[in-house]
This record gives C-alpha cells, structure tokens and sequence, in this order.
C-alpha cells in the first residue's frame, strides 16, 4: 500500500456519496484505508488540500473507471503505486 507521497503531497481520502470525479465526494482519511479490492468505490490517493481532494485529474477519474470495471486497485501494472482503492459491499 502507498506510504508516502514521492515528492507530492499526496493522502487517501474515502469516497463518502455523491459523484466519483467530484473533489466534495471525498473527505480526509487520517489512516491507510484497509479495503483494496472491489467493485464499490472505497478511497483515492489524492492531492491533499484539506478536508476534500484539491482536484481530482482526468487520469485519476480513469483510473476510478478501470477500478469500477475490474474490481481491482489501480493503476494496476507491475511495479505501479495504486491510487485507487474498491471494496466488496
């Protein structure tokens, strides 16, 4: 699971209700989530600004999409840090 933020200020936030590329769909989340897999939304890594996400990009929206289609964290390559993470409801 991703720890730090290598060099951006990075930090999970859990996906609360509403859309899922809305920044006030999300608020901080002080600890690593412990969801990883699934089919429902459960948090981002995101940039942090405050209690919501300060902007959520056109590639983490993408990302949100493969993790809705697949069930898994994403991205999801060899070696890459995922920023999204699903859990089974």
């Amino acid at each position: 699971m991703p720890a730090g933020g290598g060099g951006s200020n990075r930090r999970w936030y859990s996906f609360t209700a509403g859309g899922v590329c809305i920044v006030t769909s999300y608020i901080y989340s002080p600890a690593t989530p412990t969801c990883i897999n699934g089919f429902t939304l459960c948090a981002i890594y995101a940039i942090y600004a405050t209690s919501s996400p300060s902007v959520i990009s056109s590639r983490l929206c993408s990302y949100i999409a493969a993790l809705l289609a697949t069930g898994v964290p994403q991205p999801s390559g060899v070696g890459q840090k995922p920023y999204v993470y699903g859990k089974v409801l």
